[in-house]
């Protein structure tokens, strides 16, 4: 039987995570999955990620329950001590290692980024659940749920990826005629969503935090997906990018 889109993300993903883990703390964490789903008991508080991938839009979500987010915050800020109540800036440190995560998970999908948010509730039925298991190997466990939409089944195939495939292989298509042609590129140092009264309060002087750590490449969009990352450098007055990975 051939693998889904959905079963080369969940065997890529405990490997990412893994590393993206070990490389903000100081400890080799591992994360497996589980052989049966572990649902998170009824009322649990869960902060819940909502995972989109692109192109196809298709939706996932990504659960943990506060009391492992609260003890994976303390171990990738390289803390001993575990923080006693839940702050919204927990949210976003979480968001941010899971996020690097699974953007290297999505690496064995091709033409596909995925994107993290946060999200309140799932207003549909997932059609496979998956529990997974991690450890630092001394001060304890967490555990992380991932749900999955019909959608993802068609993830990283064929129809997602068509035009980029026409455009290499050159069937039908002249690609020196399009070499010179300009294309606007962003330079990304990272993102924060922020409610619409913040917004309306920001003023002169206002510090917005990214989610991004100081340590962590910036990225060089393309029509919204990330086609390079690298060091940002000065030229000449300006910014530049200098690229260390191409996507």
């Amino acid at each position: 039987m051939s693998r889904t889109p959905i079963d080369l993300f969940i065997e890529a993903l405990p490997a990412a995570a893994g590393r993206t883990f070990s490389e903000k703390s100081s400890a080799p964490w591992i994360i497996t999955v589980d052989e049966k789903p572990k649902p998170f008991p009824a009322g649990a508080q869960l902060l819940t990620l909502l995972l989109v991938a692109e192109p196809s839009k298709a939706e996932a979500v990504l659960q943990i329950s506060l009391e492992s987010t609260l003890f994976l915050v303390a171990a990738l800020s390289g803390t001993a001590t575990v923080p006693e109540q839940f702050q919204p800036e927990h949210a976003q440190v979480v968001r941010a290692a899971l996020a690097k995560a699974c953007e290297k998970a999505a690496e064995v999908l091709p033409g596909t980024q995925v994107k993290l948010q946060l999200a309140k509730t799932v207003s549909w039925t997932p059609v496979r659940q998956v529990s997974l298991t991690g450890t630092d190997g001394a001060s304890g466990r967490v555990q992380l749920q991932l749900l999955f939409t019909a959608d993802w089944h068609r993830v990283g195939t064929t129809a997602d990826t068509v035009p980029t495939q026409a455009l290499t292989t050159g069937k039908g298509v002249t690609v020196s005629v399009l070499e010179n042609v300009e294309i606007d590129v962003v330079l990304q140092f990272g993102e924060r969503q922020l409610p619409l009264r913040e917004i309306g309060e920001l003023r002169s002087g206002s510090v917005i935090e990214l989610d991004k750590y100081l340590s962590d490449p910036a990225e060089l969009l393309l029509a919204g997906r990330v086609v390079a990352r690298g060091e940002v450098v000065i030229v000449d007055g300006n910014y530049g990018l200098r690229v260390t990975e191409v996507v």
